[in-house]
């Protein structure tokens, strides 16, 4: 699971003031219902009394002492309570207010930043990220009144030029299972900067793609290590990854099913479950998830390609 931050501030770091929001901003306002929609949302006390009820379509986890049972609630006593009552969500966004934001940095991967150009008076306010964290997008609106700056900031770690090619490659490597793609991008440019490998330019452009950078040069590094080494399931499954999130759905979806059938197993099969490409199971009287059925699934797909 993914713990995200996400706020709004002004220039002069205020976030609130008597328990309401210093600007109405309601593009902003339709942003976070974008992002955190279908997701966990945490928050402290006060934050939830600002907003008055919980938010439709999402997890509400409020943390407090004093709290009692509230409808439509999860109140959890601490920060960690309140994390684990998330288990099992994809992302779990923190949206205040100061003192969970500052219990919550060093346990957070992401930050979803709006800067609100201008100077408020206010009494809480954002704490400054450490300096482990690196901006990775930014969209800037000014013509809005006020201006505003998006921004998506990612945790980085420790990341030292340097080193041997592999032990940056088993880093990055670890970076994307745990959804750390700034970090994993990183490595993986330093690691082919070292030693030129068609995998490892794969995982470089999977992890761009991933991390807010240009989809066609992705796609097109992807495609360059794919003709360097057409048998690697590994780059294949990165190709049609990176198709897909470029928006070129049909083209991702035959370069996993291609896969399948070269004897690609469990990712290539989830892929193609998550972007809702699934049949009728072979037996249907058993789970989707039953091993019967994945096993079938594998065999019925390379049939296919022979």
């Amino acid at each position: 699971m993914i713990i995200s931050i996400i706020a709004a501030m002004s220039d002069n770091r205020v976030i609130g003031v008597d328990g309401k929001l210093p600007w109405d901003i309601p593009a902003d306002l339709a942003r976070f219902r974008n992002l955190t929609l279908g997701h966990a949302v945490l928050m402290g006390r006060k934050t939830f009394e600002s907003i008055g009820h919980p938010l439709e379509g999402r997890r509400n986890i409020v943390v407090s002492r004093t709290m009692g049972k509230t409808e439509g609630v999860i109140v959890a006593r601490t920060l960690q309570e309140g994390i684990a009552a998330a288990d099992g969500d994809e992302e779990l966004f923190i949206c205040g207010g100061e003192a969970v934001f500052r219990e919550a940095l060093p346990l957070c991967q992401r930050i979803y930043l709006t800067v609100v150009h201008g100077r408020y008076e206010g009494d809480v306010n954002f704490p400054q990220p450490p300096c482990s964290f690196a901006e990775l997008h930014r969209e800037d609106f000014t013509d809005g009144t006020p201006p505003t700056t998006f921004l998506v900031m990612e945790k980085v770690d420790r990341f030292e030029p340097g080193g041997d090619a592999e032990e940056l490659r088993q880093k990055g490597i670890e970076a994307l299972h745990r959804r750390l793609y700034f970090l994993a991008r990183c490595c993986f440019g330093q690691a082919q900067a070292i030693e030129d490998s068609p995998e490892t330019a794969s995982d470089l452009a999977y992890s761009q793609a991933k991390s807010g950078g240009e989809l066609p040069a992705a796609q097109k590094l992807a495609e360059k290590a794919l003709r360097d080494d057409p048998d690697n399931l590994r780059i294949r499954l990165n190709l049609g990854r990176i198709q897909i999130l470029n928006g070129e759905k049909g083209q991702g979806l035959e370069t996993l099913r291609k896969g399948v059938q070269m004897g690609g197993g469990q990712e290539f099969l989830s892929e193609l479950a998550r972007c809702g490409t699934r049949g009728t199971p072979p037996i249907k009287s058993l789970p989707r998830s039953h091993p019967l059925n994945r096993y079938l699934g594998i065999l019925m797909h390379r049939l296919r390609g022979q």
